[in-house]
């Protein structure tokens, strides 16, 4: 039996979402296992048949989490075939092919990729009034189950060579974008008059940088953000937001069985 380890890093959760359906679909056929690169009892990538790695879309490019994962994980003693997937909220373009390229430094060959329409952090942050920032591509957990399915079949071939992604023009046009996306970090204005002090965005955050002001309440650094608009869209009251004058009226919470995708992951808030 084939033993599968699936990795991936999530902000505000959809990443999370379609591993775990994944993850749910490859269970039924095979040995597989869930992991975050935030998890603290990571096993050892060595004692796996095949990978599959999932990020975000951060800037078309891969989620600066995975990426320093990889950096500094050592190199796999034995070739590793991995099936690579990113979500996004309007382009992908390159992300695959930047993930592969890194990959392969590790001695882990892509030989599927996939990306997948999701709810976008932050444009459902910036652009509320736009629904498909909201919601799962439609037909996504039958194209993930085919994806699953597929990908085991390439498992029994010999596709040791496997492939980096092909180049995608469209990057040259975003390439300023993408400069300035990744240059820039958006400023996350707290609103004192919903804070309850919970320190979930203390808890939430993947590279540790809010801390707590001599009252208590939040202080988060814009030095080391990636800008996943976790701590924004995992806050109970809605107290985190990128605009200094009103707090979120609508935030993506994902909610109900843990591989389901039909239903849009979206919380009015009063």
């Amino acid at each position: 039996m084939k033993k599968i380890l699936i990795l991936y890093f999530s902000g505000a959760g959809a990443t999370k979402k379609v591993a775990e359906c994944m993850h749910a679909r490859l269970s039924q056929h095979c040995e597989a296992e869930l992991f975050s690169v935030e998890s603290k009892d990571m096993p050892s990538m060595d004692g796996y048949d095949s990978l599959i790695i999932g990020t975000p879309t951060h800037h078309a490019a891969p989620a600066k989490s995975i990426m320093n994962y990889l950096n500094t994980m050592p190199r796999l003693i034995q070739k590793a075939p991995v099936f690579i997937f990113n979500t996004r909220g309007l382009y992908a373009l390159n992300t695959n092919r930047i993930l592969a390229k890194q990959l392969r430094k590790k001695n882990m060959i892509t030989i599927m990729d996939r990306a997948y329409r999701s709810p976008a952090s932050d444009g459902s942050l910036i652009a509320p009034f736009v629904k498909r920032f909201f919601a799962f591509e439609k037909g996504l957990e039958k194209k993930i189950n085919r994806d699953c399915a597929h990908f085991l079949a390439l498992l029994n071939k010999d596709a040791s060579r496997g492939y980096i992604p092909r180049f995608r023009f469209g990057s040259i046009f975003n390439a300023p974008n993408k400069a300035a996306g990744q240059l820039v970090t958006a400023k996350i204005y707290l609103h004192k008059d919903k804070c309850v002090k919970c320190h979930q965005c203390i808890h939430q955050c993947a590279h540790k940088i809010v801390s707590t002001d001599h009252d208590g309440y939040p202080l988060i650094a814009s030095q080391g953000c990636e800008n996943c608009y976790r701590c924004i869209h995992h806050c109970p009251k809605a107290a985190l937001s990128l605009s200094k004058r009103r707090a979120p009226k609508k935030l993506l919470r994902y909610s109900g069985r843990a591989h389901v995708l039909d239903s849009p992951p979206i919380e009015y808030v009063e």
